[in-house]
């Protein structure tokens, strides 16, 4: 099994057995009076636990090539439940909450084997996901109106983080389940599916989960830096107006000073013993001073893609200084340039199954050559080469009747172009057919060979 395939399968089974805190959380409040994320969390690490061993149980009772009778594995499937359970009573203390915890466990005992039987995507789907809402908000409400009206002391951090959780795996194989689903509607082989895509989506989901409970956890803390951020802009407003009021009573000063000549050498005050220096800054200095910050502000502006270009470059040259001084002597990075993990599309000819076929068949020029050809063609025994050579002789027929057929055209494709064509014809049914037998989906089926004397018989009726 690939790696990606079984982290799916392990999220599917968590998935699964986090519908189990919803009840536990119930049940916990109806017996303890309380919810607490510190008791809460062992016991729902036994569920979780008896999930799991359950899975592994089923696993490897489906692996057995020789299954004995029935009786025999359902004894061998309860027996680690018994045990798990046996287990947890003598260490439990005796008590009713303690014996509904049990049978808690053994019910998602059972889930978990279920869950490792069966494919990850068609458990996990929108029934499901209806399911588990409607758990979890039950359970939300009981915990709210317990809290509120009956004074409980009801924690529900632990409700929120595993409700979020659940939604992160039930993106991530939502995500997963509709790559696999694009790949076999277009016939694609999933083992050419680069790793990198899948990866690069499950960081995606990840990331907006870590978002989201970062959003939780620190409130308080994301709620300071956004009124920080808020005060230091007001800051910055401020010191705009009071710019603009600082020019505006510049311009008024100077416009109430009357003319004074400029004074003479003589007459101006000398630095030294007891002589002080009072000088006026003109209001065209000021003009001068806001005119070159402009000038500089706008150098800085168009030049802003060439200043970001340099701070880039420097900052990866810097990272490759850094990185080199910490990589291994002798030990090469894996450059992008080698890079295996690229799917590469490439054009198949549908007409021809191989390559003397190909050097063999030459183009048909007229309907009678064609009817010569499909006479001899029935003669050949009927199997999966039978249906292919009859399917590249249907094309034949439909460019001989003008149909704008391209060697990269898929076989959806091609159907859409037959249909003008021949649209009584049970084309559809034959393209199905060699789907299944070009690409290894299905075995060839009585109805394919069937479909595909008809259709040809319908064509060769065609003048």
């Amino acid at each position: 099994m690939k790696p990606i395939l079984f982290f799916l399968r392990i999220a599917a089974l968590l998935n699964g057995l986090l519908l189990s805190y919803p009840v536990l959380a119930v049940v916990e409040i109806a017996f303890t009076d309380r919810l607490c994320t510190a008791s809460s969390l062992p016991r729902l690490g036994m569920i979780l636990a008896a999930g799991a061993q359950g899975a592994v149980t089923g696993w490897l009772l489906e692996r057995q090539k020789r299954p004995p009778v029935r009786a025999v594995m359902l004894l061998l499937a309860a027996l680690p439940a018994a045990v798990f359970a046996g287990v947890t009573f003598c260490l439990l203390e005796k008590s009713a909450f303690h014996m509904v915890l049990i049978l808690l466990c053994l019910v998602f005992y059972a889930v978990g084997m279920f869950f490792a039987t069966h494919p990850f995507d068609e458990l996990i789907g929108t029934s499901f996901l209806s399911l588990t809402m409607i758990a979890y908000l039950l359970a939300a409400v009981t915990v709210w109106f317990c809290g509120a009206y009956f004074g409980m002391e009801c924690d529900s951090l632990l409700l929120t983080v595993s409700f979020l959780a659940f939604i992160l795996l039930y993106a991530m194989i939502g995500n997963q389940s509709s790559i696999n689903r694009l790949m076999d509607r277009r016939h694609y082989d999933l083992s050419t599916l680069p790793a990198g895509i899948r990866r690069h989506n499950l960081l995606l989901v990840s990331a907006g989960f870590l978002l989201v409970l970062s959003g939780l956890l620190f409130q308080k803390q994301i709620a300071a830096v956004v009124l920080f951020l808020l005060r230091l802009l007001g800051s910055l407003l401020y010191i705009f107006v009071l710019i603009f009021n600082l020019i505006t009573w510049a311009i008024r000063k100077n416009a109430w000073q009357n003319d004074e000549p400029l004074p003479q050498v003589g007459n101006l005050p000398i630095l030294g013993d007891g002589g002080t220096e009072s000088a006026a800054t003109p209001f065209f200095n000021i003009l001068f001073q806001w005119f070159a910050v402009l000038l500089a502000v706008l150098f800085l502006f168009f030049l802003r893609r060439q200043i970001w270009c340099a701070v880039k470059t420097a900052a990866l040259a810097f990272w490759q200084l850094v990185k080199s001084l910490f990589t291994r002597p002798g030990r090469k990075a894996k450059t992008s340039g080698t890079s295996t993990e690229y799917f590469y599309d490439t054009v198949e000819n549908l007409e021809q199954t191989s390559q003397k076929e190909a050097l063999a068949s030459q183009p048909l020029s007229s309907v009678r050559l064609w009817r010569q050809r499909c006479r001899n063609f029935l003669k050949k025994p009927q199997n999966a080469a039978f249906l292919q050579e009859g399917y590249s002789l249907i094309l034949e027929w439909l460019r001989i009747q003008g149909a704008p057929l391209s060697p990269a055209d898929t076989t959806l494709e091609i159907l859409n172009k037959a249909l003008t064509r021949m649209p009584e014809s049970p084309f559809s049914r034959v393209t199905e057919g060699y789907n299944g037998v070009y690409y290894g989906e299905s075995p060839l089926q009585d109805g394919d060979i069937a479909s595909l004397l008809q259709t040809l018989e319908i064509l060769a009726q065609v003048k």
